[in-house]
């Protein structure tokens, strides 16, 4: 995903899971991390310069961590 597209209250899809070694997250919300996971941007993670953002999944309500890399837009259904 361009990250100047990106911005809180769009919803992607989860398209690719790189990995998180660089980023200073708390555990819980790299576990949550879902391939194919649909859910709403909330905002940017603070301290990752704006690349990395909180989602929360759409089937769960769980949130999670990612990289613009790691997004799509998701298709309206």
């Amino acid at each position: 995903m361009d990250l100047a597209t990106i911005k809180p209250g769009i919803r992607v899809k989860v398209v690719r899971l790189g990995t998180a070694d660089g980023m200073i997250i708390g555990p819980k919300y790299l576990v949550a991390r879902k391939l194919g996971a649909i859910g709403i941007v909330n905002g940017w993670v603070p301290g990752h310069g704006g690349d990395v953002w909180w989602v929360t999944h759409q089937d769960d309500g769980g949130v999670a961590a990612y990289s613009f890399t790691e997004l799509e837009l998701a298709e309206d259904k």
